[in-house]
């Protein structure tokens, strides 16, 4: 069979074609494309947040904000953290409110002696056991619970509540327990898998008690913890002012941020709420319950001019606040990075 003849080259539809040059207009293409890509999603991910973050007049200095609410909603205009700012207005999102107050005083304790660490554990959130009761673990129930939908978590260790009434019982427990508290939902009291639902009014105290009170003339307040001591005076730290010295012959107490032993002394951060109680009030011992309430509501302030560890009130820039964790209310990293940021019930913020 003969050869077919090559097609000459001034004859051919598509004249053959440089392999380098093709090679650099695809590579200039592409990078065109990944150019065109990545300005605007750098223009919509971080130029125009960076943008609105700068000309907000946020102040550098950080502020105290304090969780008062979180409510799941299922359809929501505004969210505190949502993962993809393209879609962070559809769907169900997370709504955290707070108060925002100014900070407050640091406070040096001088030569303290006879001191006491309490810590009242609470019920961590996040690794607390969940009974679900459509997976038949509320047979056994026993304690006080509270249920969301059908998912309860024992707080008998943290919490003594008080209630007269309730609704009549739930049995848990037997071939349909399971469907029967499949919507378990509020504060139920448990025993054995029967579950009565606790009735408002109820009243829900700290299980925190045997704090020792005697031969303490500090107390200081921390969130969980209570630290107490026999010291001989308190200054403020900035000014190096005397505020309150044991020739007093009363109870010094307030709730702090943070407090640390240094080598000056004990120095407590972001001081609050600062009183004095008369030697008589406090017995020997006490609980968490009773000393919260006496820092709240005692009427004798630690300084007249309310200028150290000044009322809580008197700090408040905002009540009942919508918290956003920038701007946007929402991020673009994908990392789940929000989920760490709401966990704490008082945090530091920029506003």
């Amino acid at each position: 069979m003969p050869k077919k003849k090559p097609i000459p080259v001034e004859q051919l539809i598509i004249p053959p074609q440089d392999g380098k040059i093709c090679g650099t207009i695809c590579l200039c293409q592409m990078t065109l494309v990944l150019s065109s890509v990545a300005i605007v999603y750098l223009t919509v991910a971080i130029y125009v947040p960076s943008s609105r973050v700068f000309q907000s007049g946020i102040t550098e200095e950080p502020v105290m904000c304090t969780t008062t609410r979180a409510v799941n909603v299922e359809n929501c205009d505004w969210g505190s953290c949502g993962e993809w700012c393209l879609s962070k207005t559809s769907g169900p999102c997370l709504q955290i409110y707070v108060n925002l107050r100014h900070n407050g005083s640091s406070l040096l304790l001088a030569n303290c002696t006879n001191t006491a660490n309490k810590t009242c554990y609470g019920i961590d959130q996040e690794n607390a056991k969940r009974s679900r009761c459509i997976a038949d673990e509320c047979k056994n129930l026993t304690g006080t619970f509270n249920c969301t939908q059908g998912m309860c978590v024992n707080i008998t260790d943290a919490f003594e509540c008080i209630f007269t009434e309730t609704d009549p019982p739930l049995k848990c427990s037997g071939r349909r327990g399971k469907i029967t508290c499949i919507d378990l939902d509020g504060l139920f009291n448990c025993k054995r898998g029967t579950c009565e639902k606790i009735r408002v009014p109820y009243n829900c105290d700290r299980r925190c008690v045997d704090i020792p009170t005697r031969n303490k003339n500090v107390i200081l307040l921390s969130g969980d913890k209570v630290y107490l001591s026999q010291c001989q005076r308190a200054l403020e730290l900035e000014s190096g002012e005397e505020i309150w010295n044991e020739s007093q012959d009363n109870i010094m107490m307030t709730s702090c941020y943070n407090i640390m032993n240094t080598s000056r002394g004990v120095v407590a951060v972001d001081c609050v709420n600062g009183s004095v109680l008369a030697t008589n009030i406090l017995s020997d011992l006490t609980n968490f319950t009773y000393l919260s309430y006496v820092s709240i509501f005692n009427t004798v302030p630690l300084d007249e001019k309310r200028r150290v560890a000044p009322p809580e009130p008197d700090l408040l820039i905002a009540n009942e606040s919508r918290l956003l964790i920038n701007l946007e209310g929402c991020v673009n990293t994908l990392r789940d990075e929000y989920s760490p940021a709401f966990t704490p019930q008082k945090t530091r913020t920029l506003w």
